[in-house]
């Protein structure tokens, strides 16, 4: 039978999932951001590259957290959802808001080492990559961002591919798992699958599915690549993230605005009201996004945690 301080620590674990879930299905907001303020960032990366050798050890500490996970991305969803839906100009600003505002902290990351001039090139092919994609205005990427998902093996791929490469950027704090789904163009696709689970199961399902094995493959092989580039390359690794995060506002800008022109109701118009609104909550995002990666309220955490530690310990 298990002690009350195992099933507590069991609880506590599937909470901090369900934080670090409901963080990771905000684009902008960092799931590995979350881990580190909860104190569980290094536990979690020494769990997901350990799992083939010590797997029921592992999967001990993994299971409440992945579950806690799961039902906070389950319950928020619908928010996002109806956000998306119904007030798409508000809602993209404060996505990006939260992306602009989480910069600093990748950027403090970066600078950590002297500056090598070098390390400007992989953020600079990056910027002009997202730059780029931006424009590409397809039929294909159009349809991936709504409901009616074409169920076809290419959009399965991308289903996988995409979810994949967002898990292995999840892991690295001050990225957004979430703001990769929706560069690719299929975080609506994957977030109103996960909305109308109840509803539609099958089709859901079949969106969920190659999204959720591209998750469980980038976390268990991209754990080990991204600990890797960071160890060997911090510097060019970070500067590669910053790339990447600069470039993201237009993507996600003209993702939104060709997403709401697709819609019945097109809902992305530019009323004084919703410029207003959108100004007030970009910030606020930006506001968020700097308070989380604030190096003393993680401080004060670590602290917290510490003299937790000692106490049990005593």
């Amino acid at each position: 039978m298990s002690s009350p301080k195992k099933i507590l620590d069991i609880l506590l674990n599937a909470l901090y999932g369900c934080v670090i879930g409901v963080a990771n299905i905000i684009p902008g907001v960092s799931g590995g951001t979350m881990a580190v303020m909860l104190n569980i960032y290094d536990k979690l990366i020494d769990a997901f590259t350990g799992l083939r050798k010590r797997f029921g050890k592992s999967m001990k500490f993994l299971l409440p957290i992945v579950i806690g996970a799961a039902l906070g991305i389950v319950i928020f969803s619908k928010l996002i959802k109806f956000l998306i839906a119904y007030c798409p100009l508000p809602t993209c600003f404060f996505f990006i808001g939260l992306i602009v505002g989480s910069l600093p902290l990748v950027f403090r990351r970066a600078v950590e080492k002297p500056f090598r001039p070098i390390s400007l090139i992989p953020m600079i092919l990056f910027l002009a990559g997202m730059t780029a994609l931006a424009f590409v205005n397809t039929e294909a990427q159009n349809t991936a961002s709504t409901a009616a998902f074409q169920l076809d093996f290419g959009s399965w791929m991308l289903l996988f591919g995409g979810s994949a490469v967002a898990a292995m950027c999840m892991i690295i704090p001050g990225v957004s798992g979430s703001m990769i789904l929706m560069i690719f163009g299929i975080y609506s696709a994957i977030i109103n699958a996960i909305s109308d689970l109840t509803k539609s199961f099958m089709n859901s399902c079949m969106i969920l599915l190659p999204a959720g094995l591209g998750i469980l493959f980038g976390l268990i092989f991209g754990a080990k690549v991204i600990d890797l580039c960071i160890k060997r390359f911090p510097q060019m690794t970070y500067f590669a993230i910053i790339g990447l995060m600069l470039g993201s506002p237009l993507v996600i800008f003209m993702k939104f605005q060709s997403q709401s022109a697709a819609a019945e109701v097109n809902c992305f118009v530019f009323t004084p009201v919703n410029i207003i609104v959108s100004a007030l909550v970009c910030l606020a995002g930006f506001g968020i996004a700097i308070i989380f990666g604030s190096e003393k309220i993680k401080a004060r955490f670590s602290k917290r945690n510490a003299s937790k530690k000692n106490t049990e310990n005593n």
